[in-house]
């Protein structure tokens, strides 16, 4: 297996998704064996570890790499949450980074007062997701506000990157409109951002997001497709 996989880090130092059915024929082709599926599999995996390090080593990493980020960027900003502190090993268990971009920042300014919130799974061995914050300027071009990296799309973890979005962009704006999903932990979690919430600004449900679950309990998307854009 390490000399599968000691050849196949070639092949993953090119393309990080490189795929098993690949392997098997590179494989093949360079030793005139045949590998199973499970075996191209487990080789990639190590390969990939060999290159990239484990997802684990990657989290230690992170604070190196966000400490790097706003050295070059300066008024960057990037925040940490930790669920979890060993005293005995001063080892720290990762949970909520946030960061935002200072061209970003400085964009908002010039940008309408609407921000969409949104999030999505991360494939990767723990699960997480990556939340993200975008505004849309004057040539309609979307714009990323902040990202966060969170284990769950909790009402914490969503109030906690709403707080730090009113925070560090939002600040002394009046008027911004939010806009998302039905989720509802970002519901409940707006519910405790004044920034969000009238008369300082308002919350509001997106509209693609509404029709598709419409669509979904009545599975007729005729009726709202052609009404809803009108």
């Amino acid at each position: 297996m390490n000399l599968i996989a000691g050849m196949l880090e070639s092949k993953v130092k090119i393309n990080p998704a490189y795929q098993a059915k690949d392997a098997r024929v590179d494989v093949f082709n360079q030793y005139n064996y045949e590998v199973s599926y499970h075996m191209a599999w487990i080789s990639i995996k190590r390969a990939v570890e060999n290159v990239y390090g484990t997802w684990e080593t990657s989290c230690q990493y992170l604070p190196k790499f966000m400490r790097a980020l706003r050295s070059y960027n300066p008024d960057t900003i990037a925040e940490w949450k930790h669920k979890d502190h060993n005293h005995a090993t001063g080892v720290f268990t990762l949970g909520y980074v946030f960061w935002a971009f200072k061209p970003c920042i400085d964009a908002f300014q010039h940008c309408r007062k609407v921000i969409t919130v949104d999030g999505t799974h991360l494939y990767t061995k723990y699960k997480h997701k990556l939340l993200i914050a975008m505004i849309i300027d004057a040539n309609q071009q979307i714009i990323p506000l902040t990202f966060g990296i969170v284990d769950e799309e909790t009402k914490v973890a969503w109030r906690w990157f709403l707080r730090l979005l009113s925070k560090h962009i939002v600040r002394e704006v009046r008027g911004v409109c939010l806009i998302s999903d039905r989720h509802i932990a970002i519901v409940k979690a707006v519910e405790s951002i004044p920034a969000f919430q009238e008369p300082l600004g308002v919350h509001r449900f997106c509209l693609r997001h509404i029709a598709s679950n419409f669509n979904s309990k009545l599975l007729q998307t005729s009726i709202l497709n052609s009404n809803a854009w009108s």
